[in-house]
């Protein structure tokens, strides 16, 4: 990607994580007022706005150069089991960890 695209592209980016943010935030609002079989759906939206905002934030960081793609965060084998959609897909879990401060160790 030339340097102009990558401007183009981390902008869009930028502007779709702050979207999905918003998403999310307003998802979690309408969670907590909600119960039932409403509650299953919204939770499972949350769910989803989640994990997207994790994948855009990786992307982002992946194409300025910050994080190097690893194979574990993007293999479909590395899924979880069929009660996924329960629960947050483990590669976001790897992803997640990868955005994260490393802890330096003082010595």
């Amino acid at each position: 990607m030339d340097p102009v695209e990558r401007m183009y592209f981390l902008s869009a980016m930028a502007e779709a994580a702050k979207l999905i943010r918003l998403a999310h935030t307003g998802l979690q609002r309408a969670r907590s007022q909600c119960h039932g079989e409403v509650y299953e759906h919204i939770d499972l939206m949350c769910t989803r706005a989640y994990e997207l905002q994790v994948k855009a934030e990786w992307i982002q960081h992946v194409a300025l150069g910050d994080l190097k793609i690893t194979l574990e965060a993007i293999d479909p084998d590395s899924r979880q089991g069929p009660d996924r959609r329960r629960s947050v897909d483990r590669r976001i879990a790897a992803m997640r960890s990868q955005l994260m401060p490393k802890p330096e160790l003082s010595g």
